[in-house]
């Protein structure tokens, strides 16, 4: 049996003093302070037993030993949602497991427009409509949309046997089907009716290091590397949203922030696209484009 590690010197007594010394800590193993802290209070919380939001009602009481098993595993950046079994996201309690992709707050930019261009469907009067995600990995954006949009069918597939067990458990209760398959091959039933594709699919150049090591040592590789200049699986991504996507409809993107300008040449150069653009997220970028047509038929 292994013994927790304990912070040097004096040991807090209350949970609050001991968040504060956890928080330092990270901050020394070079983990930005705002993270830290929520690191902090999202490994505190499972120690004690609690949500993040409810952490505050504990903070008079005593120290769990766990906490400082759990901030030394962190300060070795093993991300603190491998750690706890769970992520946060939107709100929202999502599982995980060995070999699934954990969410990532930029990703929260993309669920938030795909909403807001949901709303605005229902405003030109499309009552029920439909989404796919791909590549969805715990259900991530499926999930947080269907919680968001009761009224949209939202659907979403994934490759990896793991990520769809849990995002089928994540799914649950929300409406949002999650099917494991390849996203290449998604949905064929669907063909030229869907009004909105969601993607966050891998983007990272081989060889590229600039990613932080919570992301490239946990995360699994196969929802990471995608050859040279990151864009083999978002080429595929565009053939598959082209061939779901109704005309006028919309596909929204998660990419890296080098590729701002190599993502939408790439949707623009194919001709299926009546607009296409990037922009930045907090951490990387998102595509937005609009299927095109001509003489009234989907190119």
């Amino acid at each position: 049996m292994t013994t927790a590690a304990r912070p040097a010197g004096a040991t807090p007594t209350t949970l609050s003093a001991a968040l504060d010394l956890a928080v330092e800590r990270l901050v020394a193993a070079g983990i930005g302070e705002a993270a830290a802290r929520d690191d902090a209070r999202l490994l505190a919380a499972h120690a004690v037993r609690v949500t993040p939001d409810d952490l505050d009602g504990q903070l008079r009481g005593p120290v769990p030993a766990d906490l400082w098993t759990y901030v030394e595993r962190r300060a070795a950046r093993e991300p603190a949602e491998r750690i706890v079994g769970h992520a946060w996201f939107m709100g929202h309690r999502f599982e995980l497991a060995p070999g699934v992709f954990v969410p990532k707050p930029e990703t929260a930019e993309i669920v938030d427009d795909a909403v807001n261009r949901l709303h605005g469907l229902f405003q030109a009067g499309i009552r029920s409509p439909l989404v796919v995600d791909l590549c969805a990995g715990p259900g991530t954006m499926a999930v947080s949309i269907a919680r968001r949009v009761p009224q949209a069918r939202v659907y979403g597939i994934e490759l990896a046997q793991a990520a769809v067990r849990v995002a089928v458990r994540n799914a649950h209760g929300t409406g949002a089907k999650i099917v494991q398959g390849d996203a290449r091959d998604a949905f064929p039933e669907l063909d030229g009716t869907v009004d909105l594709v969601v993607t966050n699919p891998p983007y990272i150049p081989i060889g590229l290091r600039t990613s932080s090591p919570e992301v490239l040592n946990y995360d699994p590789p196969l929802a990471l590397w995608a050859g040279e200049g990151g864009l083999q699986m978002i080429r595929a991504m565009e053939l598959t949203a082209s061939r779901l996507l109704r005309p006028g409809g919309v596909v929204l993107l998660e990419h890296g922030g080098y590729q701002l300008e190599s993502v939408p040449r790439l949707f623009a150069g194919t001709g299926r696209w009546s607009a296409a653009a990037s922009r930045p997220t907090c951490n990387d970028g998102c595509l937005t484009a609009v299927r095109g047509e001509v003489s009234g038929r989907a190119l």
